[in-house]
């Protein structure tokens, strides 16, 4: 917006410089260099311009009627102290005041030199009781009074000023032109100043808000003739008039509790989800009409579920508030904030020039993290991942734009990086995936998902007492599908709960069926990280336990390592309750987490699984083989067992025997193979290999 109707516009725009001014391409940054210029060029005119009027302004009005004088000054504060809110593209913090429509009719009642004094007071007064900047006091102080100097100007073409009573409706015409030209004055230079700061062109944004600033505005400045006929026909008739604006004001003071309530975030005072989306839409509107550029992030803190668990949700809000205010720091006065909920927040970018700039936010963000946030006297270190997608390159409507974030924010979480942009290629909610995403659903219910068996031997006798379960997706149109293309598209839209539910089901039903042909095998399955943080996990296992008449130690779930330090206390948590049932426990994939060694000591688990990327190399590399040696005495250390995967020769598995590693596991020893494969190759005596001469008798240093 840009007329001075609108109080909140200049302490919008004038509060300083830009912090993100450095983030902007150079016909903006000269833009914002004219910013301050600007602001000194209207202030020392409109001071230039008031004193000169009210030193050689004719009192002789005022003299005559001081007590219509006075009442019209005072309506002219209690206007600009009571402005009207408004809501509007979701601020709430928008307002008229009716001080203008007293200011003119003080002008053409007394002339220009006590209607400008009267003006330019009123809003240093209220600049003074909210404490606003010098800078913005003088600025608005001296709009006012060109503003009224340039109508001033106006009605002096047509009659010395002032205009008495008896002449106003013969006037009109010239009246409403004076007051045409003041609204235009007024509009060009409060809306120039705010555009210049954000860079945008400003006819564009004088041009966006023009139709409701005209309807508003015209609306005041037409009764400003009728307060000048009341007050001479008898000035207890014009606080009459000021009486429905107080009802006003009133009214729209409730209204705008109920609506900050409404698109509010009440523990940290941003916008939330909805004004965001509604804010986004305008800002996409206007970037459709001036041709520029919207940035959309998304943003996530980064292990605070470990600060509430620590600390308590208490100092885990005021992490959060004090969060918001950190990145309030970094962003301009035009950039939107909000908080969709936990510890998510979002960023509207208008008027950007592209993805680079908003690239150049996000490093700032990143930056204005580092120093420490001080919480119930510990300092605490806070980092956040960010997700970014640009209008209109990633998308041209609101929802678009927030799940292409989204998606760039999970990957900036998977790959722990501090940011990332979207990516069609990497975007796992195109309509393909979503397709086959409802297609999983059906195969689930339908049977489609089948398990493969993988036997792991024990060392060096050969003997098989395990065997991992592995899903397969036969679709009936793509085949035979490997878990990689698959169990990501169930965790990200929500399958995984009834895939995993059906994979233990099959697999203890299996279990069972093995058990009732005399073959005694403990299956294991692979837990998904969101498995972890499912609370309905533990009774789920129960259950289907109970179901098929089995014991826990029938049964191993197999965790990566990296899914434990992502999850972190959620999913030691986890552990805990598993373990209680008796369950049998793995760290899958050991070696590629880095995890410390006290974590590993504290987690209720039985076995270690080495990763195959150290294992299958260590007869070539050095370090792969004090990687693998040395997890072997780690875990014979802390009394668990260990399984090498990935063996695919003879010489790895005597070289692991001598080690001292239990089991083993790979295509050398055996491929994942059906159910009734299984029972056939254990019927035939073919699910063991005697290997301890040969694995025991020599070992083959790397």
């Amino acid at each position: 917006m840009g007329d001075s109707l609108f109080r909140t516009l200049p302490g919008r725009a004038f509060e300083g410089p830009d912090p993100a001014a450095d983030s902007v391409r150079p016909a903006r940054q000269r833009s914002e260099r004219a910013y301050p210029r600007y602001l000194t060029a209207v202030s020392s005119a409109g001071l230039v311009t008031l004193v000169l009027l009210v030193a050689f302004a004719d009192w002789g009005a005022v003299a005559h009627s001081p007590w219509e004088y006075a009442i019209f000054a005072v309506f002219v504060l209690l206007g600009e102290l009571l402005p009207i809110g408004i809501a509007r593209h979701g601020n709430t913090d928008d307002a008229v005041t009716v001080s203008t429509a007293f200011a003119f009719a003080a002008l053409l009642a007394f002339g220009a030199g006590p209607a400008i004094a009267a003006y330019a007071g009123a809003s240093v007064v209220f600049d003074l009781v909210n404490r606003s900047p010098a800078s913005r006091l003088m600025f608005n102080a001296g709009q006012y009074a060109l503003s009224l100097a340039a109508a001033a100007g106006v009605l002096r073409l047509f009659h010395e000023l002032p205009f008495p009573a008896e002449s106003i409706p013969d006037r009109l015409p010239e009246i409403f032109l004076a007051a045409a030209v003041s609204f235009l004055v007024n509009t060009a230079l409060a809306g120039t100043a705010p555009a210049l700061l954000s860079g945008a062109r400003v006819i564009a944004y004088l041009r966006r808000d023009l139709g409701f600033q005209v309807l508003t505005s015209g609306l005041l400045l037409a009764i400003s003739p009728v307060i000048v006929i009341a007050a001479d026909a008898g000035l207890a008739l014009v606080p009459l008039l000021f009486l429905p604006t107080l009802a006003i004001y009133m009214a729209g003071r409730e209204s705008l509790i109920s609506e900050y309530h409404a698109s509010h975030d009440m523990l940290t005072g941003l916008p939330n989800r909805a004004l965001l989306r509604d804010r986004l839409e305008h800002d996409l509107a206007l970037a459709r009409r001036d041709g520029t550029g919207v940035g959309v992030m998304i943003l996530d803190v980064d292990d605070f579920k470990d600060v509430n668990d620590t600390l308590g949700h208490h100092h885990g809000d005021l992490v959060l508030q004090a969060i918001g205010t950190r990145f309030r720091e970094v962003l301009r006065e035009t950039d939107t904030l909000a908080r969709l909920g936990g510890d998510e927040f979002a960023v509207v970018l208008p008027s950007i020039s592209g993805l680079e700039d908003a690239i150049t936010v996000s490093t700032k963000i990143t930056e204005g993290l580092e120093r420490p946030f001080c919480i119930a006297g510990l300092l605490l270190d806070v980092r956040t991942s960010i997700g970014i997608a640009c209008f209109p390159e990633d998308g041209g409507d609101v929802g678009v734009l927030l799940r292409h974030a989204d998606v760039a924010l999970y990957k900036a979480k998977h790959s722990k990086t501090a940011w990332e942009a979207y990516s069609p290629e990497e975007d796992e909610h195109t309509r393909e995936r979503l397709a086959l995403a409802a297609q999983l659903r059906r195969g689930i219910a339908s049977g489609e998902l089948e398990l493969h068996y993988q036997p792991k031997f024990a060392l060096p006798t050969g003997e098989v007492r395990d065997v991992e379960a592995l899903v397969r997706w036969r679709h009936p149109e793509l085949g035979l599908l490997p878990p990689d293309e698959f169990i990501p598209l169930a965790e990200q839209t929500g399958l995984i709960r009834p895939l995993t539910e059906h994979v233990l089901n099959e697999a203890l039903g299996q279990a069972r069926a093995w058990c009732e042909a005399g073959l005694e095998l403990r299956v294991s399955v692979n837990l998904s990280t969101r498995n972890l943080v499912d609370r309905g996990l533990t009774t789920m296992l129960r259950e289907l336990l109970d179901k098929w008449g089995l014991g826990a130690s029938a049964l191993q779930l197999e965790i990566t390592e990296s899914a434990l330090i992502d999850e972190g206390r959620r999913a030691t948590t986890a552990l805990n309750e598993l373990s209680s049932l008796g369950i049998r426990l793995a760290i899958d994939d050991f070696g590629t987490g880095y995890s410390s060694l006290t974590y590993l000591k504290r987690l209720p688990v039985s076995e270690i699984k080495i990763d195959k990327s150290f294992v299958s190399n260590m007869l070539a590399s050095r370090e792969d083989a004090v990687i693998v040696r040395s997890t072997i005495e780690l875990a014979r250390d802390l009394g668990l067992d260990t399984t090498a995967e990935g063996v695919e020769q003879e010489s790895t598995c005597r070289q692991l025997t001598a080690w001292g590693c239990h089991f083993a596991q790979g295509f050398f020893l055996g491929r994942p193979v059906s159910a009734s494969e299984v029972m056939k190759r254990a019927e035939g005596g073919r699910f063991a290999r005697d290997m301890a001469e040969p694995l025991g008798a020599r070992s083959e240093e790397p």
